[in-house]
């Protein structure tokens, strides 16, 4: 038995040794005077024989009971066999020597404790009834209700009963609040795994998100580098170079970056700067990629971020950049991060062709929008797309600050 079954045993059945000890005891307590009884009714070894036979009945038997493996009623029959058993030997033993009335110091406690409450009283009747016959048979007397010793073995019975139902009381209201707890353990467990599966669940979206973020969109510039430069071949030879050299430099930097999300560390272009700087040096290399002009406008009182939020709007940036560089046919981008009250609000437009709906399917396949919102419904915050022909489209990422 592991350390855990151990403290959920209940207290009575941690003390069970206890009453077995106190109930073998007055059995070889009854033996001690019986052998110091002159008028015993019968030889020392047949004596001694019983008194085996009744050891032996009640351990085995008990041993027994708590072993089959059956349904509850038909272990409380199997136990109540085995305390009548107890009760007919100790009857003979009682019988032959006077001394065994000593034993029922030890056998009212076996009833209730191994017996149901039903089962109990009826075990009590029984050697109630046994002990008030065998005293009226040595008084030689007839039963009556007059008699007093009927009336003190009567109210002896009636106070074991009141006890055992005390008892019994104590031992359901103690198992049930024992199985309340196993419950409430066992459903504490079962959120906890569920928090551990969500957790695991969650960590893989963000990987893929930050690697859609990272690797994609860098595997992505370096395609379009390499195919300009292959363009460039064989006449521009300094058109090839400068596209070999900025595929070169974004191979470098999705290198790095690729061990920052493995890492699990802020973005590079957040460490030791702030959120517009590294907004302001996203767009300039982003500018200088394409070609295409680009404003960035910072509105408000810059505050500082919680990690998580930062990179949320950088990343939104990005993926932004991406999608108009892949599908805006955009002639000017404007990016305006504004601070406003308690809310930070990232604002990407292009003067592009503009998509009706902004269905998902058109930004990356749809997965770099559905990273994006994810992202920001994280943090508290929401995306949303204006997007009207001719007039380009927008990307509206709105966080609370203090999210």
């Amino acid at each position: 038995m592991n350390a855990k079954q151990e403290r959920q045993k209940d207290v009575w059945v941690k003390w069970d040794w206890l009453w077995k000890a106190i109930f073998y005891a007055a059995v070889i307590v009854s033996t001690w005077l019986m052998l110091l009884d002159d008028d015993r009714k019968a030889p020392i070894w047949a004596v001694l024989l019983l008194t085996g036979i009744l050891l032996l009945w009640h351990w085995g038997g008990l041993k027994l009971a708590s072993r089959k493996s059956v349904v509850s009623d038909n272990r409380a029959i199997f136990q109540f066999i085995v305390i009548i058993g107890v009760i007919v030997l100790w009857f003979a033993l009682v019988n032959m020597s006077p001394a065994y009335y000593f034993t029922l110091f030890g056998l009212f406690g076996q009833v209730f404790r191994h017996l149901t409450l039903r089962y109990g009283v009826i075990a009590v009747f029984i050697l109630t009834g046994s002990i008030i016959y065998e005293q009226l048979a040595d008084a030689s007397a007839t039963f009556s209700l007059t008699n007093p010793t009927i009336w003190v073995f009567l109210f002896t019975a009636l106070g074991a009963i009141t006890l055992g139902v005390w008892i019994t009381a104590i031992i359901g209201q103690s198992t049930r609040r024992r199985q309340l707890i196993e419950q409430l353990e066992a459903t504490q467990a079962e959120l906890a795994a569920a928090e551990r599966r969500a957790g695991i669940l969650e960590e893989r979206q963000r990987l893929a998100r930050d690697i859609h973020d990272t690797l994609a969109q860098g595997f992505t510039s370096i395609v379009m580098h390499l195919e300009a430069a292959d363009q460039a071949l064989p006449d521009d030879l300094g058109t090839l170079q400068k596209h070999l050299d900025r595929a070169r430099e974004t191979a470098r930097t999705s290198l790095e970056q690729a061990r920052r999300v493995v890492n699990a560390l802020r973005p590079h272009s957040l460490d030791q700067r702030s959120l517009p700087d590294a907004i302001e040096r996203t767009a300039v290399r982003w500018q200088e990629e394409t070609g295409i002009p680009l404003t960035t406008t910072i509105t408000g009182d810059p505050v500082p971020l919680h990690p998580d939020i930062e990179v949320t709007l950088l990343r939104a940036t990005q993926e932004a950049l991406a999608n108009i560089r892949k599908h805006a046919q955009a002639t000017a981008v404007q990016i305006t991060l504004s601070y406003i009250d308690d809310v930070v609000v990232l604002d990407v437009q292009d003067n592009g062709v503009a998509f009706a709906g902004a269905a998902a399917s058109s930004l990356s396949g749809g997965y770099g929008l559905q990273a994006m919102r994810e992202r920001a419904e994280q943090c508290g915050g929401s995306v949303t797309l204006e997007s009207e022909p001719g007039e380009g489209t927008t990307v509206v990422v709105s966080i609370p600050i203090y999210s």
